[in-house]
């Protein structure tokens, strides 16, 4: 249809741009790890304070003020204006008609341009789904398991400690104790873990109470060579202050290939802060050069064990040399205990490597879009491949990538939750450690020395009638064994 009148005209464009105004309210997020680097990913977009709706809504209101004015500007008794030969004036009028919406139509597609290279340049040292589709059309790219990390062990990242011998130098603990800690807390099957329980990757930087109980430490936080310091107390209410030996910070470290990683269990809190003290070793002096406080974004919900990651790369802390923790517990309450492991610095892979492009993995639907490289576990005539990892997408998809491979929905979950038990593996992305990405976890067996089906197979013609009658089971059911009916 042409619009023919300049009215009309100004009336189409009040109306794009109201529509415009609309889809401008809510944030420039794409979607899953697309996001990372995007500008108003989070929030509405707004330049200099002003927000592009507000803009807009005022641009649509100046368009049907002007289209009031055309209409008062029309005189019916006046002649008819000498129109242009036919063919002409329908040409004209249909380039002046389709202009507002080819023109916002254009700016539409170059601001999501513009904002993915604006994502490119500013991810340019981590990930960002552009740049990893450049790569993989000019090269090849293993798109996202390229940028995640893997930390294979965590006690390969143990911190050796350094001898000194000024009194201001040397450990100090008072009131903290050696893997002092509350009994776990026995999990929904009735079993207790000895793992993180498999929850969001990233939390908010504002603490609450979560599902993650308190466990034993996770897999290599302990003993000599990663300590544990507690201040959890059975009597009552613990309190004291406690300062670890200083140790060796090495380049990986300094140079951003790698964070500074805490583990935490208990609370943190201004009654129980923990600091990371980085110092400058001349000799045997030791000159304290920068603190960070221990908290942020966590791996996991309080008050379990969970990691803080301290990206020290442009601070006065990547000129150290060596680091130490600095905790207290002022808290008087009989919850307000707290528990860390001393620092380490993970050595890190990237996770193509670690897992391979031959090993069977089981991808929640959101994540197999940026993992080409690694391959989905078969089914061949009925049977199922069992996985050695799974990959969750991050806290937002969580939920619903839950609900479609669960037990209830017909997924993957009602056979693997029967047959084994899944154990979180650190992860990091590639620059920005405490970007949620997903998650990674290792897949366990229940019974590790199965041995496989034999199977045979063959082809038969059958009518459509025809029976085998009915199933006869032998043995325990499954809902016998499943852990989710006892």
């Amino acid at each position: 249809m042409v619009l023919r009148s300049a009215r009309n005209r100004w009336w189409f464009l009040s109306g794009l741009l109201l529509v415009l105004a609309l889809a401008t309210t809510g944030p420039n997020a794409p979607w899953y790890v697309s996001q990372f680097g995007v500008p108003w990913f989070d929030m509405p977009p707004q330049l200099f304070g002003v927000f592009a709706s507000t803009a807009l809504i005022t641009a649509a209101g100046i368009a049907a003020v002007i289209a009031v004015a055309e209409n008062l500007r029309h005189e019916p008794g006046a002649p008819p204006p000498r129109q242009p030969q036919r063919a002409d004036w329908r040409r004209r009028a249909l380039r002046i008609g389709s202009a507002p919406l080819a023109v916002i139509c254009g700016l539409m597609v170059l601001f999501e341009v513009a904002t993915m290279i604006k994502a490119i340049h500013e991810q340019r040292d981590s990930y960002s789904l552009g740049a990893a589709n450049i790569e993989h059309v000019l090269g090849s790219s293993c798109n996202l398991s390229d940028a995640v990390r893997v930390e294979r062990n965590r006690l390969a990242g143990a911190l050796p400690p350094v001898p000194v011998i000024g009194f201001d130098d040397l450990p100090h603990h008072d009131g903290f104790t050696r893997d002092r800690l509350p009994a776990p807390e026995p999990s929904e099957g009735g079993e207790e873990g000895d793992e993180q329980s498999v929850g969001g990757d990233r939390i908010d930087e504002q603490e609450t109470e979560g599902e993650n109980s308190v466990g034993t430490p996770p897999k290599g936080l302990g003993g000599n060579q990663i300590p544990v310091w507690s201040s959890y107390s059975p009597q009552g209410a613990g309190f004291g202050q406690v300062r670890t030996a200083w140790l060796e910070l090495p380049a990986r470290a300094t140079e951003g290939r790698a964070p500074v990683v805490v583990a935490v269990a208990g609370r943190l809190g201004p009654a129980t802060p923990i600091t990371a003290q980085f110092g400058d070793l001349d000799g045997e002096r030791v000159e304290v050069i920068g603190e960070m406080p221990v908290g942020g974004p966590a791996t996991d919900d309080p008050p379990g064990w969970r990691d803080y990651r301290l990206d020290i790369t442009g601070r006065p802390a990547a000129d150290a040399d060596i680091v130490r923790l600095v905790a207290a517990d002022a808290d008087v309450t009989p919850e307000g205990w707290l528990a860390f492991a001393e620092p380490r610095v993970p050595q890190l892979v990237r996770m193509t490597e670690f897992i391979g492009r031959d090993t069977p993995v089981f991808m929640d639907w959101p994540v197999g879009f940026v993992h080409p490289c690694l391959r989905l576990f078969s089914i061949r005539n009925g049977i199922v491949e069992m996985p050695e990892y799974r990959l969750l997408p991050d806290e937002q998809l969580l939920v619903g990538s839950k609900n479609w491979s669960s037990a209830r929905a017909g997924g993957p979950l009602g056979w693997l939750e029967i047959v084994a038990d899944e154990r979180e593996v650190p992860t990091y992305l590639k620059g920005a450690y405490d970007t949620d990405w997903g998650k990674l976890t290792e897949i366990e067996p229940l019974v590790s020395d199965a041995r496989p089906p034999t199977v045979r197979t063959g082809s038969q013609v059958r009518s459509g009638w025809w029976t085998p009658g009915p199933l006869s089971s032998r043995g325990p059911t499954s809902t016998d064994i499943s852990p989710l009916t006892r």
